[in-house]
């Protein structure tokens, strides 16, 4: 992509802002017309301007310039693999300069019988055609319990980042929830998974994005993303969705009252220190 059409494709979505882009087809409009408000003015009290885009290549190129601080980007969400308008988005975070300082995308699958562990174990979660696609010797394992029992229409929610300058403004809860609730209105879906790496599990990575049912026990061997990937699953079912989004608020004050505590503490107004988002 030469840089006159990326600033082209960049100029594209500047203009528009989030609400305005989206559609409810599914699920209780009401309280999910009040989260997407809610959730883009919260982005926006933190000076990030949210922009739906199904530019896959946009994204792709926004990945090469930041891989500084972000890891190359999944398959999953690489136009190269499969990923189009017709199963994905990606939110663009905007500073008041216009500079993308943030991303999260969704890829959609409607898996019918088969069960997230067939996806993974066969690699269909990353490629579209994994024999003509995957990596030599590439392969994925899973012993996370509920991968055998997820099935249907599933959305996998990641590619999750955060420019550096950003992280610490309770970014990983607005920017997940939004996807997650653009997924279900957009598809019905019947689960949210991602895949989180066991580091960031450990560091609370997670839990802030909103999951409570994390399973360590994924293991992907020689992917262009790492040669030894140990992961979790985290999901949802939409009815727990439905409810944490009824939490959303509650969440941002939990790290309010937290970044007021530790400004008291240490004499430093500011927000709580940056967790290092999943992607």
């Amino acid at each position: 992509m030469t840089i006159h059409t990326l600033k082209t494709r960049l100029l594209q979505t500047r203009s528009q802002r989030l609400p305005d882009q989206l559609i409810l087809n599914h699920g209780p409009r009401e309280q999910l017309g009040r989260f997407f408000l809610e959730a883009d003015k919260a982005a926006r009290d933190r000076g990030v301007f949210l922009t739906l885009s199904t530019d896959f290549e946009l994204l792709r190129e926004v990945n090469k310039m930041n891989l500084k601080h972000w890891h190359g980007l999944a398959p999953s969400f690489d136009p190269a693999y499969g990923i189009d308008a017709s199963c994905g988005y990606w939110l663009i975070g905007r500073n008041a300069d216009g500079e993308i300082i943030s991303t999260q995308a969704a890829h959609f699958y409607d898996m019918g019988k088969e069960t997230l562990a067939d996806y993974l174990t066969s690699l269909r979660l990353f490629y579209k055609d994994p024999d003509a696609q995957k990596r030599p010797g590439e392969t994925c394992s899973v012993t996370s319990p509920s991968a055998t029992a997820i099935h249907g229409r599933v959305v996998f929610s990641g590619s999750t980042w955060i420019h550096p300058d950003y992280r610490g403004r309770s970014l990983p809860k607005i920017l997940p929830r939004i996807s997650r609730a653009l997924a279900m209105t957009r598809w019905g879906t019947d689960f949210t998974i991602s895949l989180v790496s066991m580091a960031l599990v450990e560091k609370g990575v997670a839990a802030a994005y909103g999951y409570d049912r994390i399973e360590p026990g994924i293991e992907w061997l020689g992917s262009a993303v790492s040669p030894r990937y140990l992961g979790a699953l985290v999901w949802m079912p939409q009815a727990e969705l439905l409810a944490d989004l009824g939490r959303f608020r509650e969440s941002l004050d939990d790290d309010a009252r937290r970044a007021a505590a530790a400004a008291g503490q240490t004499g430093i107004a500011g927000d709580p220190p940056p967790a290092v988002p999943a992607g």
